[in-house]
């Protein structure tokens, strides 16, 4: 079972069944013809013109919404500060969506990417509450794992795909616990884990999948590849050869 990690993990969050706490609404941007500090900002970033009506149609409109989903989020998530990533025009899906991340989280870890969605309708809607959860997600199933392969003996990282937890909920482990769906990569390496081993787990853990609610693409991997994987980069492993076993738990 060789498959990428990127297209596995992109398939079990499709497969999961959304949690999430989006919810749509109307909105409409008071004084939308004036450009404010942060709008001039992105403008200036993309070297494009900080006056309204030097930008074409298509800038103008992106800007406005731009600045539309800025304040969707202050308002929504009072207290949290979003920092700009990026910006996707209607296209075919007639939807458009803005990119985030939370000022203090790591921007090139694309879990801490918050996308807010809306159509030609004003309809809005979000996925902060999957960054916001996805931590202490990650902590509960990592405590799971050390209790079966110890310690310091494996690498495992988290993809929240929905949650019954809203803005201003405790997230703590006993909140965590079965309010969080998600899906995660668990590498192991070659030299601490045999295929028996992993088998075993697969066993134990279908047991325990309806409390965590955390589907796994587990991975027994060669040593010098593991030592180099981080959240960053291991969704990019492709090359079956640095694959010794893996197995989907779902």
């Amino acid at each position: 079972m060789k498959h990428s990690i990127r297209r596995t993990i992109a398939l079990l969050l499709l497969a999961a069944t959304c949690l999430v706490s989006c919810e749509s609404r109307k909105y409409k941007q008071s004084n939308p013809d004036v450009l404010n500090s942060r709008q001039i900002k992105i403008l200036e970033e993309n070297s494009l013109p900080t006056e309204m009506s030097q930008l074409n149609g298509r800038q103008k409109g992106g800007i406005k919404e731009i600045e539309s989903a800025f304040v969707y989020l202050e308002e929504k998530y009072p207290g949290v500060e979003f920092e700009y990533i990026s910006h996707t025009q209607a296209g075919l899906m007639n939807t458009e969506d803005t990119k985030f991340v939370p000022v203090g989280y790591d921007k090139e870890d694309d879990r801490n990417i918050v996308t807010v969605n809306y159509d030609r309708d004003g309809n809005y809607s979000d996925d902060y509450m999957l960054v916001a959860v996805r931590e202490e997600t990650e902590k509960v199933i990592q405590k799971y794992l050390e209790s079966y392969f110890g310690k310091n003996s494996f690498k495992v990282f988290v993809h929240p795909a929905g949650t019954t937890l809203k803005y201003g909920d405790k997230i703590n482990v006993e909140s965590i616990i079965g309010n969080v769906q998600s899906s995660a990569a668990l590498f192991l390496p070659y030299d601490s884990c045999s295929e028996e081993k992993m088998n075993k787990f697969v066993e134990e853990y279908k047991k325990k999948i309806d409390v965590y609610k955390c589907e796994f693409r587990a991975t027994i991997i060669n040593k010098d590849k593991y030592d180099k994987l981080t959240c960053k980069n291991y969704t990019d492993l492709y090359n079956p050869n640095d694959i010794i076993y893996d197995i989907l738990i779902y």
